[in-house]
């Protein structure tokens, strides 16, 4: 039977493209602002396909990061537009994946995710807010099977082909690089706090932010030790300015999770590496203990302490709120996406900012919301990814194949797990609305997808009958 020819698709992202961008930039010069935004809008959600497929995660991120910024998001103009092209990351790539072969395979993993959005649409039935916990478990659903399909998509090109979503991080990276030296010199206006927050409106975003592109830094970093000089050296300014600027932020959790996430990446890619990272780490520490009592002191007093603000009293006191609401409704929590107590009054818009309290932690946050039922259905996915990306970073090790298949996995898997050690101190993981939640889980799509195709050193030794 013979086949369609499809080849006029691959002209329809430019053509689509440039012919939205022509009638927005004649809006623009009439002046009209916002008919442009909502033309832009509607021609993509109707025409989700115009977009390249490969900028699609792209899109999403750079959405979701400027409505945390508030020199793009002003008057909350990004707050509505971030959901619309959510629904077009999704639509565009089922739309992509029902013209392609994927080189992944499904998994029960995928399963227990549809699962859980499942449980979390059930969850409105008792909700506190039933329309709250209807539209956010809509908007995770989205994320999710965009997320998925997205990683598929890009299995396409098979294991060791390039993994884009790991420069469209470091793009990430650079228009925040740009936004932190723009709030350092004085060109974009602080905020109140007392810490360094950069292009966000709060220190903790750019610490939640870091984690999941330090281990892209630290790839570069690898991968230019035979370029130029200059290139090097650029490298490392760049990497150097990000720790400066975390530091500046004065985050425990945001360092710790970026410590975590370059302690796995050195780990798996030179043990001679980590070494050095964990020894030169340990005599800093017994120096700075010994030696410097003071400075010790000092930076207790900024890093724990707070400047005496009372914050890690005021976490610990959220914390407890979130064992006590965890521990009332155990099994069956109160609503996907909800908070008893602050939930309820709750009307529509395209922000829930004052529907619910503070979650310092993603898990009992899940607990909270869903229940021990819902949370084990999200858990097992998570706990599949780190032991698979465990097993597979081993088992590249052993058959020596440490070539195109093996950078993008560990790369990957360090950003997540940076990223779960995150979210252990802040309610993120689930909240769609935040970028990180968003990053993570594009990764999670990308990771999982090759995880999935099959090892091929494995299977040549096998086929070789050894």
């Amino acid at each position: 039977m013979p086949h369609a020819d499809l080849s006029v698709l691959g002209r329809l992202p430019t053509l689509g493209s440039v012919s939205i961008l022509l009638v927005v930039g004649i809006l623009l010069a009439h002046g009209d602002w916002q008919g442009a935004g909502k033309f832009a809008i509607i021609a993509f959600v109707l025409f989700s396909t115009l977009a390249a497929p490969q900028t699609l995660d792209f899109i999403a991120m750079l959405a979701f990061l400027s409505a945390a910024m508030p020199f793009f998001n002003a008057a909350g103009t990004v707050n509505s537009y971030r959901w619309a092209v959510l629904v077009i990351f999704a639509l565009g790539l089922i739309l992509r994946n029902s013209m392609g072969v994927s080189g992944s395979r499904w998994h029960p993993f995928q399963f227990s995710l549809g699962l859980f959005v499942c449980w979390a649409l059930i969850s409105s039935t008792y909700s506190v807010n039933s329309l709250l916990t209807i539209l956010k478990a809509g908007a995770f659903g989205c994320l999710l099977l965009g997320s998925l399909l997205n990683g598929r998509l890009e299995s396409h090109a098979g294991p060791e082909a390039p993994c884009k979503i790991i420069d469209h991080l470091f793009w990430c990276a650079l228009l925040v690089g740009a936004g932190c030296v723009l709030a350092f010199v004085g060109i974009l206006p602080r905020g109140w706090w007392n810490y360094f927050e950069g292009p966000f409106g709060n220190p903790n975003f750019l610490a939640a932010f870091i984690p999941f592109i330090a281990p892209v830094l630290v790839l570069r970093l690898f991968q230019s030790a035979k370029k130029a000089p200059l290139v090097r050296v650029l490298n490392f300014a760049f990497a150097a300015m990000f720790l400066a600027f975390l530091v500046m932020s004065g985050s425990r959790t945001g360092m710790i999770a970026t410590f975590v996430g370059c302690a796995w990446f050195l780990y798996f890619s030179s043990r001679k590496a980590f070494g050095w990272f964990v020894t030169v780490g340990f005599l800093a520490a017994v120096i700075l203990v010994a030696y410097f009592p003071a400075f010790l002191g000092s930076l207790n007093q900024t890093y724990v302490e707070k400047g005496g603000s009372r914050v890690l009293q005021s976490r610990q006191k959220l914390l407890e709120d979130s064992w006590a609401a965890a521990t009332e409704s155990p099994i069956l929590g109160v609503g996907f996406g909800a908070t008893k107590g602050a939930s309820e009054d709750w009307q529509f818009s395209f922000a829930s900012v004052g529907s619910g309290r503070e979650k310092v932690n993603s898990f009992l946050g899940l607990v909270e919301e869903v229940g021990l039922v819902g949370a084990a259905l999200l858990l097992y996915p998570l706990t599949w990814i780190v032991l698979n990306s465990v097993r597979r970073l081993e088992l590249i090790q052993k058959f020596h194949s440490a070539g195109g298949e093996f950078w993008p996995v560990l790369t990957l898997s360090a950003c997540l797990v940076g990223g779960l050690t995150d979210s252990m101190a802040e309610g993120w993981l689930t909240a769609t609305g935040m970028f990180a939640a968003v990053m993570f889980w594009l990764i999670y799509g990308v990771l999982s997808a090759r995880l999935l195709m099959p090892f091929r050193a494995l299977e040549r030794e096998m086929a070789a009958g050894r």
